[in-house]
């Protein structure tokens, strides 16, 4: 029987790439000897201890905290070691379950939006809305993807753009009375009672419209919006905003895209 065996036969054996074995030699958690060509040999107590490196890193454990381990090996700092395990397997279970929650969402989003009636106006009594949210000088449309990015990365703990929080833009009002439909004044997520929260989008009565395809149309839509308000006797108080119901996180097919534009009113 062989007692030891090269770093392309462990790299084989594990499933691993022969500079991974090389970085835990240069973390401490390998030792393998050298021969007088610099080869690396194993022996069989380095397949042992890699037995354990691999299945600690499948798990997430920090490769610090598994030298300190193996350093100082015993059955009572093995169960020491395995409530630390089993606290961590608790906490990603956890996160898995968050992560299905978010995955069930989604799919139920675009099952309730995929048929939605387009190019109707509708009102709707909404409630005060929290949300997270950036505010710049100027914000062009094609800035919004970017800036949404931004965004979730200063809410990194509890927002997702491929999460459940619904994510949203502001027009620019004053830029709108010339005419320019393309600047926007703020991007946001809606957020839950219990999440973070910058501000909160006004409760009251909003004049609503969903349109399918791509932004540049825009305009044209907001027009129809402020048409479909007057017309149920209502009128505009405010800037338009857009909320992202299907968008190129769901489709690379830009005739899919759906947006619900919505606006407050007030009964004259």
């Amino acid at each position: 029987m062989r007692d030891f065996y090269q770093i392309h036969e462990l790299a084989k054996l594990f499933g691993l790439h022969p500079d991974t074995l090389r970085y835990y030699e240069e973390k401490g958690l390998l030792h393998p000897e050298r021969r007088e060509n610099g080869y690396r040999v194993y022996r069989i107590r380095d397949i042992c201890t890699l037995n354990i490196v691999r299945a600690q890193r499948e798990l997430g454990v920090p490769v610090e905290e598994i030298g300190a381990y193996l350093e100082r090996r015993s059955v009572s700092e093995t169960l020491a070691f395995l409530d630390r395990q089993e606290e961590l397997l608790e906490r990603k279970m956890a996160e898995l379950v968050e992560m299905r929650g978010e995955s069930r969402e989604r799919r139920a989003r675009l099952l309730r939006y995929y048929d939605a009636e387009t190019g109707v106006v509708t009102c709707q009594a909404m409630p005060e809305r929290p949300c997270v949210i950036l505010q710049e000088d100027v914000i062009l449309e094609k800035e919004i993807d970017f800036l949404l990015k931004k965004l979730e990365k200063r809410h990194s703990n509890t927002i997702k753009i491929m999460g459940r929080q619904t994510m949203g833009a502001l027009l620019d009002q004053s830029a709108m009375r010339p005419g320019d439909y393309k600047h926007f004044a703020s991007v946001f997520f809606l957020t839950g009672p219990d999440q973070e929260r910058d501000t909160a989008l006004p409760a009251g009565e909003y004049a609503r419209l969903f349109y399918r395809g791509s932004y540049e149309r825009l305009e044209e839509h907001c027009q129809t919006l402020f048409r479909g308000a007057e017309e149920l006797g209502l009128a505009v108080d405010g800037a338009p905003l857009e909320l992202y119901r299907i968008d190129a996180h769901d489709t690379d097919l830009e005739e899919e895209y759906l947006t619900e534009l919505q606006v407050k009113v007030k009964r004259p």
